[in-house]
Order: C-alpha cells, then sequence, then structure tokens
C-alpha cells in the first residue's frame, strides 16, 4: 500500500479497499449487531481507522481481507458493549427515578396525614374519636357500638366534625 501523499495512488488505493471490502464488512458488522445502518457506521468506521493507521505508516498485515474483518467484528463487540452499558445505565437511572418518586409520594403522605392528624386534634373530644373511627375503616353502626350512642348522633357528629375539618382547612391552617 503506498505510503507517500500524493494524492491520486492513495484515493485509487482507498477506493479498492472501500470497493472490494466494505459489502462484506456490513455484512458481518449486521450479522453481529442486527441493524444495517449500524452495521455500514461500523464498517465505514473501520475503514476509516484502517486507512488512517496505514497512511501514519502502521504496520502491513499479511492479509488485508483478515484484518478488515478482525477489526469490524472487534469494532462490533464493542458497540454491542457500548450498548449494553448505556441500557444497563437507562435502567439504573430509571429505578433510582422510581425510588425518588416512591420516597417523594411517601413523605407527601405522611406530611398530609399529619396535617390531616392535626385538624382532627382540634375537633371536640366525641367528635374527634368518631373522625378517628370512621377513618380506621368502621361503619356508623360499628361507631354507635363501640361508642354506646345512637347511629343517629354518630352521623350527626361524624357531619359537624367535617364540616369542622373543611372549616379548619379553608382557614389556611397549613
Amino acid at each position: 500500500m503506498p505510503k507517500e501523499n500524493d494524492g491520486t495512488g492513495n484515493e485509487r488505493e482507498l477506493g479498492r479497499i472501500i470497493r472490494e471490502h466494505f459489502p462484506s464488512l456490513c455484512a458481518i458488522a449486521c450479522k453481529l449487531v442486527g441493524d444495517p445502518d449500524t452495521a455500514q457506521d461500523i464498517a465505514q468506521e473501520t475503514l476509516i481507522k484502517f486507512w488512517e493507521n496505514q497512511q501514519a505508516g502502521g504496520e502491513q498485515p499479511a492479509s488485508v481481507k483478515d484484518y478488515l474483518f478482525i477489526m469490524v467484528r472487534n469494532e462490533s463487540l464493542n458497540y454491542l458493549r457500548s450498548l449494553s452499558r448505556q441500557r444497563k445505565r437507562h435502567e439504573e437511572a430509571a429505578r433510582e427515578s422510581e425510588w425518588a418518586e416512591d420516597t417523594w409520594n411517601n413523605i407527601i403522605e405522611q406530611e398530609t396525614n399529619q396535617m390531616l392528624q392535626d385538624a382532627i386534634d382540634t375537633l371536640p373530644p366525641q367528635s374527634k374519636r368518631v373522625i378517628e373511627l370512621a377513618c380506621s375503616g368502621n361503619s356508623n353502626p360499628e361507631i354507635a357500638d363501640i361508642l354506646g350512642i345512637a347511629i343517629n348522633t354518630v352521623k350527626v357528629l361524624k357531619n359537624r366534625a367535617v364540616q369542622k375539618l373543611k372549616d379548619y382547612f379553608a382557614q389556611d391552617n397549613l
């Protein structure tokens, strides 16, 4: 391969190498990476690296064809490794983002519960107890039974408590 920079001879030699090897390099890269466009990019990069190495006075391989095939294989494997690392980084970032979102939602939930508890603490004792039992999932008849009062009394206490809670939050006690 010519090493001098006469222009024409170098261009002809590069053109010959591209015509002779580019299609097979693309086929090898495509088989490894599974994407024709990426395979063409890898084949082009391989030829460029090879040519630059030759122009810089690099060692002349015994078989250009074998040397290029090894180069394109290595470039394809490097691409796949890079792709794998990139996927892992994206997955890790997604997990961290999910964790941050879950943490943020947990903080908001805790703050909201604390604000609600602060508001419930302002209620009269019996209304407070009715609301706490209702928040625990008890029905009106169950609350009446637990407190030993009439169901209608539970309904009245609950309605008054809910109205006082609405007023509490409307006053911007946050």
